[in-house]
């Protein structure tokens, strides 16, 4: 994972300081771990996904297609840096494209990735919405509330 994150923040144009940058990546990645110890979702996965979701952004304000580039992002470290098979690979292009879509339905890996993102929305002074998460856990109050304290402290 290591070397994966590295090349995320080689890849990252913006501040590494700013609101999309390392510091929203590891409090993706505590969040999806934690909702994973409940639902047993690919922590694999879970763990790629908060460190290259943001990797190609452009602008730290809208910038649709970001999640499009990501995911040609973590394809092209296939084979050197990422080793899924192509069930796993295809769960996490699916989590890293369509996360800045707003879905909230697909495989439950899936949902975990968009929910441990969604439930950082403190950091832009939004609290996580119960009817945008996707899993029981991340809906659950006292998860939400959990995960805005942190994303407000991580600002």
């Amino acid at each position: 994972m290591r070397a994966v994150l590295k090349a995320a923040k080689d890849r990252f144009a913006l501040d590494l300081r700013g609101i999309h940058g390392p510091a929203h990546w590891a409090r993706v990645r505590e969040n999806g771990l934690r909702l994973a110890k409940h639902n047993d979702a690919d922590r694999q996965i879970v763990e790629l996904f908060a460190f290259l979701h943001d990797c190609c952004r452009q602008d730290d304000g809208t910038d649709p297609g970001h999640g499009q580039r990501a995911a040609d992002y973590a394809q092209s470290l296939r084979g050197h840096l990422i080793d899924l098979s192509d069930a796993d690979l295809d769960l996490l292009i699916e989590a890293i494209r369509d996360h800045e879509l707003g879905r909230t339905r697909s495989d439950l890996t899936v949902m975990t990735c968009w929910d441990a993102d969604r439930l950082d929305l403190g950091r832009v002074g939004q609290r996580p919405d119960p009817a945008r998460l996707c899993t029981d856990t991340a809906k659950q109050k006292s998860t939400i509330t959990w995960a805005y304290k942190r994303s407000r402290v991580g600002r």
